[in-house]
């Protein structure tokens, strides 16, 4: 009896540590969450968000249902205007003289928290931003896209408001804003009162899941621990070993990949002996059956379009001779892809924006596409699935292509990683 009670209770632990990684995962595709999840589940999300430098916020908002935000620690936050990898924390300008108006105008008052601040209209941001020198056209996208997409805003038709990122913000980054905040561009007339913005439901105060706003304990090495973590989880590719000679320090390199395997995350290196982070593959299986963080129909054929000109033909050719898709630089251009008829021109130019934007394609210059860094993030497993998938579609009747349609019927196979590599990927900058 005591052997039973004890097993059931570790598989109910094996359970919600599952989907405390699932709901990280959730969050770091899609940059908020519901958390309509156990209270439970939700604890050990935050205690093993903790781990990695991260935090857990929850807001009330006007949706059915709160909110859970992702963040990070007072400690390990990465710094605006630091290149890691290639990839540029922060805002680019347009974006920053926006945001600095948007959040002037939600946060009149800053001797209070900035979120869930006031609500103020969009032309009002529009015409401030364009006095001050901005292309009117680049500000409507920033406002409609850039600043969303971030979770930065939220809007009802004309009215935006501060949106749920902002409540993530760490207690040492709105220090440094409110000492800012008499430089932020300022309009004459500054919010809405609940009338004037459609009499629409206040936004209740974030609130912390597992405790307030503080430094992380853990001593010099959990900082180490959060930092190098924080710097993997930043990168758009991966790190050089040169970058992070810490781990070269087994011990070190073991706490590191600890921390990560808590959250769903593992510690990856790639033939060259570089550092990157990717979804363990349990996760990637749920993140996959729910659709969080998959790529569209579209986004999949273009993906696959541009892996058999740059990978797979290059590879039948003797010329591609490395078993890591981002190995060699082939290149592939828009007119070759759109040779393909079922698929417009347009839709394929769509679709490799999108792509870029998740890291699944890179342009080596103007025009001339190839794989990009998110692939490295794939597990050796994972890679393999999708050497098979462009088996399946370049010779579908083909007797190896049939060989691998049965294996993975007798095994009940996941679906495709080429379906959820952007989870992994794309919103990997948070």
């Amino acid at each position: 009896m005591t052997f039973e009670n004890g097993s059931s209770s570790s598989g109910s632990d094996a359970e919600e540590d599952l989907q405390a990684q699932v709901l990280l995962g959730r969050l770091r595709a899609q940059g908020v969450a519901s958390a309509a999840v156990g209270e439970s589940v939700l604890a050990r999300a935050a205690s093993a968000a903790s781990g990695s430098g991260r935090r857990i916020v929850r807001v009330s908002g006007s949706t059915p249902g709160d909110l859970v935000v992702l963040g990070w620690d007072a400690e390990t936050a990465p710094v605006a205007g630091i290149s890691v990898a290639g990839w540029q924390v922060g805002l680019p300008p347009v974006a920053t003289l926006v945001w600095a108006a948007c959040l002037r105008a939600a946060w009149p008052r800053p001797e209070v928290l900035p979120f869930p601040g006031v609500a103020f209209l969009r032309a009002d941001v529009v015409s401030l931003c364009c006095r001050l020198g901005a292309d009117e056209d680049a500000v409507e996208r920033t406002v409609d896209g850039v600043l969303q997409t971030a979770r930065l805003l939220v809007s009802q038709g004309d009215v935006l408001r501060l949106g749920p990122a902002v409540a993530a913000l760490p207690a040492v980054v709105v220090e440094g804003l409110r000492r800012g905040h008499h430089l932020l561009p300022a309009m004459h007339a500054e919010g809405l009162d609940s009338g004037e913005a459609g009499g629409e439901k206040a936004v209740a105060p974030a609130r912390e899941v597992g405790g307030g706003d503080r430094l992380v304990d853990g001593g010099a090495d959990g900082y180490l621990v959060r930092s190098v973590i924080a710097a993997l989880e930043s990168a758009r590719r991966p790190l050089p070993r040169a970058s992070l000679p810490m781990l070269a320090d087994p011990a070190l390199r073991a706490r590191v990949g600890r921390a990560l395997e808590r959250g769903g995350r593992q510690l990856l290196q790639t033939e060259q002996g570089n550092w990157v982070t990717g979804f363990r593959d349990p996760v990637s299986d749920a993140l996959v059956a729910e659709g969080t963080g998959t790529l569209g129909d579209v986004d999949r054929a273009v993906l696959a379009l541009v892996l058999l000109h740059t990978v797979a033909l290059p590879r039948a050719q003797g010329r591609h001779r490395h078993s890591r898709w981002t190995g060699e630089t082939h290149t592939v251009t828009l007119a070759v892809l759109a040779s393909n008829r079922k698929i417009s021109k347009v839709a394929i130019s769509a679709a490799l924006r999108r792509l870029r934007a998740a890291g699944m394609v890179a342009e080596a210059t103007t025009g001339r596409y190839l794989p990009g860094p998110a692939l490295d993030r794939l597990t050796a497993e994972r890679s393999n699935l999708l050497w098979e998938d462009l088996i399946l579609v370049g010779r579908p009747d083909g007797h190896l292509a049939a060989a691998i349609r049965r294996r993975r019927q007798l095994a009940d196979s996941p679906v495709s990683p080429s379906v959820a590599a952007s989870g992994g990927a794309g919103k990997d900058l948070v």
